[in-house]
């Protein structure tokens, strides 16, 4: 289980060409709930890190500023722990989540839009042949991956994420619609 999650990364990985020169001088989508897949919660467990359970199917990392009493303050979208110094500090080893991005999942119904941020300062750069390219490799990646149980769980994540949080506005780029998968 935990080579086909290291296979998924290494395919997320390579459907941005060039991303991470960019990502060291933006902080864009480092502001986050730092999103888990429940597979990846052990292994930021056993680093020590301490993680959130929401509605008992939701994961993310416990970045969350507090109040005087020591209360979370969900409402306020933080900083990802692991932004420090103007880069992630676990850049090789980051979630899903933040291996898609900019690749950004909307619910519409029982279906998921999938599509790109355009707040990307690396997705700006691109041509319209190399923007191009890549939504065409973001296509073919959920082509061939929709099935698996690794991308499952994810879309399932973020379609329940959905169901919880106020949704983000954001410059999209619409690829394609979804069905939601079964739950897994």
């Amino acid at each position: 289980m935990k080579n086909k999650l290291r296979e998924i990364y290494k395919l997320t990985d390579k459907l941005f060409p060039g991303i991470s020169n960019f990502c060291k001088s933006c902080d864009t989508c480092c502001k986050t709930y730092g999103w888990l897949l429940k597979r990846e919660t052990k292994n930021f467990l056993n680093r020590g890190f301490k993680i959130v359970k929401i509605n008992n199917s939701i994961y993310c990392l416990d970045s969350f500023e507090t109040n005087e009493r020591g209360k979370r303050i969900i409402e306020k979208i933080p900083r990802c722990i692991f932004y420090k110094n103007k880069k992630c500090s676990i850049y090789k080893d980051r979630p899903l989540d933040c291996r898609f991005y900019p690749i950004k999942i909307k619910p519409k119904g029982k279906n998921l839009i999938v599509g790109l941020s355009l707040g990307c300062k690396y997705i700006s750069s691109l041509s319209v042949s190399q923007r191009n390219k890549i939504c065409k490799n973001i296509i073919n990646f959920f082509i061939k991956n929709h099935e698996d149980y690794i991308v499952k769980e994810y879309l399932n994540l973020i379609y329940n994420i959905n169901l919880i949080s106020k949704p983000k506005r954001f410059k999209f780029l619409r690829l394609f619609e979804i069905k939601k998968p079964d739950t897994i």
